[in-house]
């Protein structure tokens, strides 16, 4: 995550995303300022934690697993470091541990979804629970874009979404199908062939580098333009393909994640 850090506060003068995958790690927590702002999900009130740290990196990372703690925490370290925001969403199980998928209610009904699985009517689809929870899905991802994209910031931005993984490596071989890496994003020599997962279809090109050894860690660029940066860093990389060409019925290319 250091050079990840250093490459942020070097970014380019533009609008800009990227997906960081971490393999797990231990990281310190940070003093930001942290605001706590609720908001409605049908008729459930779900907490979002916004730390921000004046000066240094105009970045905003956004985390939206909440059970995925080693991305979370790295955020919030690189923006005590280096300045910048983290968006983060709460959500716990019966037991009050962090969970992945946030739970509410809607006309008295129990739902969950998938908080990074939200942002597009496509994706919505995809996960359709029914028109009564679908439409407060979408009021809740719009009201949560918001905070993330302010319609009232000025200046070029920098979106970073944090994720962490269980090891690859530390699975059985038969049980690694489907599992999100750098490679899955690639076809295979033979083009008709690619990965279990459908994970290609969204990808325009992957880079795979000899100086990275664990597959789990890799970024994921909204520009191709940015590939060159972060592989002279070190970095599996993986440049989605253009914003135009992920408009598409199928869910593995348009699945409302917050990148799409």
């Amino acid at each position: 995550m250091k050079n990840l850090a250093k490459s942020l506060s070097r970014r380019p003068a533009s609008v800009l995303f990227l997906i960081c995958v971490l393999s797990s790690a231990a990281v310190a927590q940070g003093t930001s300022n942290k605001t706590v702002r609720e908001l409605r999900l049908g008729e459930t009130v779900i907490k979002v934690n916004v730390y921000e740290k004046a000066g240094g990196a105009s970045v905003t990372f956004f985390a939206p697993h909440h059970d995925e703690r080693t991305a979370g925490l790295t955020a919030r370290e690189v923006v005590e470091r280096r300045g910048g925001r983290l968006v983060e969403i709460e959500s716990f199980d019966d037991a009050g541990r962090p969970a992945r998928r946030l739970r509410f209610t809607a006309g008295g009904k129990p739902y969950s979804v998938d908080p990074n699985r939200i942002y597009t009517d496509n994706g919505r689809r995809c996960a359709s629970q029914g028109p009564e929870a679908d439409a407060a899905v979408k009021s809740f991802a719009d009201a949560l874009l918001k905070i993330i994209l302010p319609p009232d910031a000025r200046g070029p931005r920098f979106v970073v979404a944090v994720h962490n993984n269980i090891d690859f490596d530390s699975k059985a071989p038969k049980d690694r199908a489907g599992d999100l890496t750098a490679a899955a994003y690639a076809r295979t020599a033979r083009l008709e062939a690619a990965p279990p997962g459908g994970f290609h279809e969204s990808a325009a090109g992957v880079y795979l580098s000899n100086a990275e050894g664990d597959a789990d860690n890799f970024v994921i660029v909204s520009a191709a333009s940015l590939m060159p940066h972060f592989a002279g860093l070190g970095f599996n990389v993986v440049v989605q393909r253009p914003a135009a060409d992920l408009r598409d019925e199928r869910c593995s290319v348009d699945d409302g994640s917050f990148s799409v």
